[in-house]
């Protein structure tokens, strides 16, 4: 057994985000991760334009590194930008914002993440609108994504975070009413924790749809801090012929490096003894 290992690494994210590597130098921090023996990196940016995207790509290539993924929800956490919004104007934003970022992912040849930026469903709106809203916007997105080679996941989320799509059963049904193969599923160690039943079944349901993978512990530390056991996991994704990259997303405790260092060596054992 042995999966391709990344980090989330962001530029400029807010104080207390679970973002292990934060950092504005971007070089510094491919650095870091190709000489500790990381695989690949994970953008998390509010705007696509926060990098230079043909730099980026030749700088991790001659690293030797993948970027696997750009994260998207600073734009609704900084600037309230949701594709299920009651705002149309917000939603045409949300959109906007997500096709700038799959230009990048297109040259970058990655996914981008729908995570935060669904949004929520409020008190007063059937959780079928919402639906209907959610499907809209990722049917416009397909379409914008068979243009490139960019795709896009959505990440299950837990109730702490989010109302709506918590399971992988949930994103699976948005998945299969969108009806693209550019739309995968991003299932998540911390938020499975508290919404699913157990380790496997959320796997084997996304199947071949399952296209990136968050890990932390349970209490959202590295991997091997807290209680999950991820062998069950690991062999699920084993099961499913799982080819895309485990990135580490985690609080930078005790500090970033140290705990994204930590976490890879507890991966990589696990890995190792089964």
């Amino acid at each position: 057994m042995n999966f391709k290992i990344g980090v989330t690494c962001a530029l400029d994210a807010p104080v207390n985000s679970p973002f292990p590597l934060n950092d504005p130098d971007i070089y510094g921090t491919a650095d870091f991760l190709a000489e500790n023996g990381f695989d690949s990196m994970e953008l998390h940016l509010l705007k696509p334009t926060d990098v230079d995207g043909p730099r980026i790509k030749e700088y991790c290539e001659k690293k030797g590194l993948i970027i696997s993924s750009i994260g998207t929800g600073q734009a609704y956490g900084r600037e309230g930008l949701s594709i299920t919004s009651p705002d149309a104007d917000v939603r045409r934003r949300a959109v906007q914002r997500l096709k700038d970022h799959l230009d990048l992912a297109s040259l970058l040849e990655c996914s981008i993440v729908i995570g935060s930026m669904r949004g929520e469903i409020p008190k007063d709106v059937p959780r079928a609108e919402i639906d209907r809203r959610m499907i809209e916007a990722c049917k416009e997105l397909c379409d914008y994504a068979s243009k490139g080679k960019g795709t896009i996941v959505i990440e299950a989320i837990d109730r702490f975070e989010t109302n709506y799509l918590q399971r992988a059963e949930e994103v699976m049904d948005i998945i299969d009413r969108v009806g693209s193969d550019k739309l995968g599923v991003h299932l998540d160690t911390y938020h499975m924790n508290m919404e699913e039943q157990d380790w496997k079944k959320p796997v084997l349901l996304s199947g071949s749809h399952l296209h990136h993978v968050h890990i932390a512990d349970n209490n959202r530390n590295y991997p091997g801090w807290g209680l999950i056991d991820f062998k069950p996991f690991l062999e699920a994704l084993e099961e499913i012929g799982y080819q895309d990259t485990l990135t580490i997303e985690c609080y930078p405790w005790p500090d970033g490096k140290t705990a994204v260092l930590r976490g890879l060596k507890h991966i990589r054992e696990l890995m190792g003894n089964m």
